[in-house]
């Protein structure tokens, strides 16, 4: 009994110290990018003499655009948390806002979401699709 007890105190000395941990830990943040993401894939090219040289391609993804909000009637659209109605909401922009919209949008309760963010670049998040116009030209 007594050979035990200390390796019981030490297991719940150690239990003790990871929840205290755990509490002081702060909770992880994903930062969203504020440039589109791009793959660069490095691959080896065989040579004559067999020996491989490293080589760099460089794959561009779509770029982003600017669109308005519209067709809210004037309620404004909901910039959300995350691609979805279940997700929190960040504020509502008002009608003829412009955003600068990201490429790769997702689905979600029926909607096509857009990943957003506000012409000052203050605020970011995920809009619904039929909410947005594309930009008019501009003229020269």
């Amino acid at each position: 009994m007594r050979r035990g007890l200390p390796i019981l105190l030490v297991g719940l000395f150690l239990l003790s110290l990871g929840i205290g941990l755990a509490r002081v830990r702060p909770a992880a943040r994903s930062i969203p990018p504020t440039q589109p993401a791009r793959l660069i894939l490095i691959t080896r090219t065989p040579q004559p003499g067999g020996t491989p040289t490293p080589s760099l391609l460089l794959t561009p993804t779509p770029e982003g655009r600017w669109m308005r909000v519209a067709g809210t009637g004037g309620l404004g659209l909901r910039l959300r948390e995350g691609p979805g109605l279940n997700h929190p909401t960040v504020a509502v922009l008002p009608e003829g806002t412009r955003l600068w919209v990201f490429p790769e949008p997702r689905e979600a309760d029926g909607l096509r979401w857009h990943r957003a963010r506000t012409e000052e670049g203050g605020l970011e998040g995920w809009v619904a699709e039929p909410y947005l116009a594309p930009e008019p030209p501009s003229s020269p």
